[in-house]
């Protein structure tokens, strides 16, 4: 009977139980608690990538509609900045609840006096904060909205997608937020041209980018809901803002921060009619790429 616990009910424990029980008793706690987390993760990885399954894009029935001319109806947001004024097109078919979202902010004056926060010389800069450094701040607008992913609109150079938090600890989906990410290019270099091709055999969607530029790495990763057409050379100066730290050549260390305050003075709603520019519409993306393709061939 030496081993026989003695039962403390003052305290609801076992004392004097054999140092092996309690090791393996601990063991065995921890264990459970272990398998639980390994379940539910299995669980939660397993929605994950049914979910991404469900929502793969078709890459070889993609279209190139932010380079068709737009009807003169189309809505389009002008931002007046410190370094001029550029236009986009907004897609109210492709993504219709952000793009509500976004002009009810634009209507409120929400954007009037906001800041570009983070600039990646030539790859794309990011804007719409209430701060100079992207924080929140009790006047921010913390709006998160699910992704709206079409297959028909791409990062292009010009292309703006609406920019939130990750969705979740299990779920690395990005939200669209009441910031925005305004797109530039990458250098498509002969590897990186050879990259995409091997990526995907839309023949257009790729001579697209490689004619018009852009941010392959983008693609499907956020709300893109417009595409500017007007005004790139206010829009490249963003693009190439100073920044306080660019980092090292793997961009550790970086603050992206621009060097000099750049705000939004003034974003405001109109439509296309009003602030036409069909010269950019005009060399269409589709002629070029089938040229190009023909070319190749």
């Amino acid at each position: 009977m030496k081993n026989k616990p003695i039962v403390d009910k003052a305290n609801n424990s076992t004392m004097g139980v054999p140092h092996a029980r309690q090791r393996m008793m601990a063991y065995f706690q921890f264990s459970m608690i272990a398998l639980v987390f390994v379940l539910v993760f299995g669980i939660v990885y397993a929605i994950s990538l049914k979910k991404e399954q469900k929502n793969k894009i078709d890459y070889s029935t993609a279209q190139l509609i932010q380079f068709d001319l737009p009807a003169d109806d189309a809505p389009v947001v002008v931002y007046e900045t410190d370094k001029g004024t550029f236009k986009a097109v907004l897609f109210p078919d492709e993504a219709p609840k952000y793009c509500e979202y976004f002009t009810e902010l634009v209507n409120s004056g929400y954007y009037d006096g906001t800041y570009v926060f983070a600039v990646q010389e030539g790859v794309y800069f990011m804007a719409g904060s209430k701060t100079s450094d992207g924080l929140d701040d009790d006047n921010t607008d913390k709006s998160q909205h699910a992704p709206e992913k079409s297959k028909d609109l791409w990062p292009f150079y010009g292309a703006v997608a609406g920019y939130g938090n990750q969705k979740s600890m299990f779920d690395s989906t990005i939200q669209a937020g009441s910031r925005d990410l305004f797109i530039g290019s990458i250098e498509f270099t002969d590897e990186i041209k050879e990259q995409l091709d091997s990526a995907s055999d839309n023949t257009l969607l790729n001579n697209a980018f490689k004619d018009k530029g852009g941010v392959p790495n983008f693609s499907q990763q956020y709300t893109i809901f417009a595409q500017v057409y007007d005004g790139f050379e206010a829009y490249d100066q963003l693009l190439k803002a100073a920044v306080v730290n660019k980092g090292d050549d793997s961009g550790n260390n970086a603050d992206l921060r621009p060097t000099e305050a750049l705000r939004f003075n003034k974003v405001y709603m109109s439509t296309y009619g009003e602030n036409k520019n069909d010269v950019f519409f005009s060399t269409d993306a589709r002629q070029n790429s089938e040229n190009s393709s023909s070319s190749a061939e």
